[in-house]
């Protein structure tokens, strides 16, 4: 596959296209399940859903927020934001909030994921399935205060428009890992 610079052909499957592969299964019979259900009664099969979304998501991130990366040369942190999954997020240092130490970075969806789950449950197919599930952009390292600003603008559960028209609108700029490889922030 020829890889390229351009963030909006960036997929999360790209990366680790068995981890995507493994999911679809799970994620179709949880569609089905909820499909099958009466709505005042599929909430447990949704939650299930989104759980399993969240682990889909959480092996890698695709993007990065250029106020990260910023953040990691000025502290001089040894690390690639691209190696870290979520439970890493210490590793980008902390900032006070209120009167707690908080991650300075946020893993964030870039299509939330009740959006994904919300989509995904209107599909008839296992092939439909797997092409939301192929197509799904990824996960980004934000700030803190890019969250703040995603959540101010109204976006926190939703993205109309798109992700990408949605984090300009918030004036995040993003990079995926070859934009990374290929720009002048330090390497790890």
């Amino acid at each position: 596959m020829k890889r390229t610079l351009n963030i909006k052909d960036s997929r999360h499957s790209h990366k680790k296209k068995h981890v995507s592969d493994a999911f679809i299964d799970v994620i179709y019979a949880y569609v089905k399940a909820i499909q099958s259900m009466p709505s005042d009664q599929n909430r447990p099969l949704k939650g299930g859903l989104d759980f399993a979304l969240r682990l889909l998501t959480g092996s890698h991130a695709t993007f990065v927020s250029e106020s990260v990366l910023k953040h990691i040369e000025s502290n001089k942190l040894n690390v690639n934001p691209f190696k870290l999954i979520w439970e890493d997020r210490n590793k980008m240092g902390k900032i006070l909030l209120g009167q707690r130490n908080v991650s300075f970075a946020v893993w964030e969806h870039a299509h939330t994921i009740k959006d994904m789950r919300d989509q995904l449950i209107m599909l008839d197919t296992r092939e439909t399935v797997a092409k939301i599930i192929y197509d799904y952009p990824g996960v980004a390292w934000i700030s803190r205060k890019e969250d703040d600003e995603l959540n101010t603008r109204g976006f926190s559960r939703t993205r109309p428009g798109g992700f990408l028209k949605c984090y300009k609108e918030a004036g995040i700029t993003l990079l995926n890992e070859q934009m990374y490889d290929a720009s002048g922030y330090k390497k790890t």
